[in-house]
């Protein structure tokens, strides 16, 4: 049965997240690439961060990380108190089972600080190379999402009109409950509704102005609402996005718009955005007005570095606040190593933000979930 899930006031969390994004050309070769993406998001720890979430990408160098479970087990070691989270698996490349058992796994080794984000992905490249078909990601998301999050409760995972999973206990057992600390990235309408059925928080990937967003916060809440036990409270959002800064705020936000035109333009050829069938397979028919003209690539690579957090360090945290005001978050996981950028020039950017920025912003107050609320587990 779910206890009362009294929400107690918390202060912001901040984590760090890293796509292992290796957008640095050949001089780095892919080995050399991992070590110092994993050395720094080690480094975080030290500085203050409170969280290290890991994405889920495959076959190209807009992010070469194709298990982001496993990267987290590798950090879970080198690491001592900060939380480990997705961001996100996508669930229908994934098998439930397998990703049900190996958070159950991390989450015992751990003591409780696996954090999960769920995603379903857009990549018809990815799709295609995963041999997934993109126009059955909706119900694959669903359906798994179903069976992991009741797996994670109870311990035992059957069902499923697709998958017809056998009932099989798994071990290890869970020892404490995910509620609050699983997230669903949402970027359209219907995701949002699916992500408040489920019952779990969302997830933002970018700070886009709260109109732009995908992410109706007010139709999540409504759902939750008509879905849920009034007993029971919304998570309130994290949020992902970009963050440079520099003493020189107009350094910063040059540098954020030349290194945000690299990230972009991969992030294109990665979803096959310029592409005319972009958006026309099923369930991703929102997406279509996303699809860009080749010729507006490089503008719109601008456009995204421009509503991103970039500036001196009081610029930075004064858009963090705008961002706040508006989604009410409990948490921010920025990246601060992004486009190519040269690793001396990433590390900076991460310590002058813990520096100058970590403090003042891990004081707000929030309604924070991300150590659990009170739910006792349902095992068999």
């Amino acid at each position: 049965m779910l206890a009362q899930a009294d929400q107690k006031e918390r202060r912001m969390h901040v984590g760090i997240a890293t796509g292992f994004q290796h957008q640095s050309g050949n001089e780095v070769d892919d080995r050399q690439f991992l070590k110092e993406d994993l050395d720094m998001a080690v480094e975080a720890e030290g500085l203050g961060f409170e969280s290290i979430w890991v994405t889920e990408h495959h076959f190209s160098n807009y992010s070469i990380s194709p298990s982001p479970l496993q990267s987290l087990a590798y950090l879970a070691g080198r690491t001592k108190q900060v939380k480990l989270g997705t961001q996100v698996v996508v669930l229908p490349w994934n098998d439930p089972v397998r990703v049900a058992e190996q958070a159950l796994w991390l989450d015992n080794v751990t003591e409780g600080r696996l954090l999960l984000g769920f995603g379903r992905g857009l990549g018809k490249m990815e799709y295609d190379g995963l041999r997934v078909d993109i126009n059955q990601t909706r119900q694959l998301y669903r359906e798994h999402a179903e069976l992991i999050i009741t797996a994670l409760e109870t311990g035992v995972i059957e069902g499923g009109e697709r998958t017809k999973q056998p009932r099989r206990e798994l071990r290890p057992r869970p020892f404490r409950s995910f509620e609050g600390r699983i997230f669903g990235s949402a970027g359209s309408p219907e995701s949002v509704r699916t992500v408040a059925e489920l019952g779990i928080g969302v997830l933002i990937i970018n700070p886009e102005p709260r109109a732009n967003l995908g992410v109706d916060v007010d139709t999540y809440h409504q759902v939750w609402g008509e879905t849920h036990s009034a007993r029971r409270s919304a998570p309130a959002p994290m949020l992902s996005g970009t963050i440079f800064v520099d003493e020189s705020s107009d350094r910063a936000k040059e540098m954020s718009i030349k290194y945000h035109r690299v990230n972009f333009r991969a992030a294109v050829k990665n979803y096959g955005m310029a592409e005319e069938s972009f958006g026309t397979t099923k369930g991703n028919e929102f997406y279509a007005k996303m699809r860009i003209s080749p010729e507006k690539i490089e503008e719109m690579a601008e456009n995204t570095a421009k509503v991103m957090p970039a500036g001196n360090p009081t610029e930075v945290i004064e858009a963090l606040e705008r961002i706040n005001a508006d989604l009410n978050l409990q948490g921010f996981f920025p990246h601060f190593h992004f486009g190519g950028m040269p690793r001396e020039e990433a590390k900076r950017n991460m310590r002058l933000f813990a520096d100058k920025c970590l403090p003042e912003v891990k004081s707000w107050p929030c309604e924070g979930t991300l150590d659990g609320l009170s739910r006792e587990l349902q095992t068999s």
